[in-house]
């Protein structure tokens, strides 16, 4: 199995191409591709949140604890003193970080039905959902921020897939493969009726994928292949282009 640092680099590399594509075929600002290369990336950590030890895990229940806090605080700011909001902000960060982890790390095993192409689907439709509903984003938004989602967490699942592959063993095949990159698990069924159901109900949660597919249909794919090879002349005016335009004024 990768280790933290191999699974970002390669998620970073995954959403990096998938980043630069969206550049190339024009209607996204770059900030909105800034946003989905970074959701790219955690995507490609999500996987292992199922394992009691790992750092993403760690990142993510701190991270909520601190956030929760804070706007347990700021919703009930103007009612109670600084001393009882910051015995409410303790009171939630310990509860999360500590009380809600410990439960999420007896309820999950590591490879589990988090750790499955069904758990990325539905990790990438609850970021589409949230995006467009709490955030009042376009449905075109929404849909790539859940789909940047769910590439990084494929890219995941991929690598673990093939570091399975023993090359210079006697071996080919290690006994964890096929545990990373599966539909499910046959000896958690409920567990995976469950995940299947979780899926399709996200999925009525979020707007409709007809204007991006359109989207990345008629333009990125044509925007891409038409930039695929450079024209007559290689890097042409990338000089003019990082050379400051006081320079180029004198």
């Amino acid at each position: 199995m990768a280790d933290f640092k191999t699974h970002l680099l390669v998620a970073a590399a995954g959403s990096g191409l998938a980043a630069t594509a969206l550049v190339m075929s024009g209607p996204f600002s770059h900030q909105a591709v800034m946003g989905y290369f970074t959701l790219g990336v955690i995507g490609g950590l999500l996987p292992d949140i199922d394992s009691p030890t790992s750092i993403p895990i760690r990142i993510a229940f701190a991270t909520l604890s601190v956030v929760a806090g804070f706007l347990v605080a700021f919703t009930f700011g103007k009612h109670y003193s600084l001393l009882e909001l910051l015995i409410l902000w303790a009171g939630c960060f310990l509860i999360i970080r500590y009380g809600l982890l410990n439960l999420f790390t007896r309820l999950t095993t590591h490879r589990g039905l988090i750790h499955s192409i069904p758990a990325g689907i539905g990790f990438g439709l609850a970021t589409t959902a949230l995006v467009f509903h709490g955030f009042r984003s376009s449905a075109i938004d929404a849909w790539l921020c859940g789909l940047f989602v769910t590439l990084g967490f494929i890219v995941h699942l991929l690598l673990d897939e093939w570091y399975s592959v023993n090359l210079y063993g006697k071996k080919l095949l290690k006994k964890s493969f096929g545990t990373a990159f599966c539909l499910g698990s046959l000896k958690q069924p409920l567990g995976t009726v469950a995940l299947y159901l979780t899926v399709s109900g996200l999925l009525l949660c979020c707007p409709s994928p007809r204007p991006v597919a359109a989207l990345m249909a008629d333009r990125t794919q044509s925007a891409v292949t038409q930039r695929l090879w450079p024209g007559a002349a290689w890097f042409q005016g990338f000089l003019r282009r990082v050379t400051p335009a006081s320079l180029t004024s004198r």
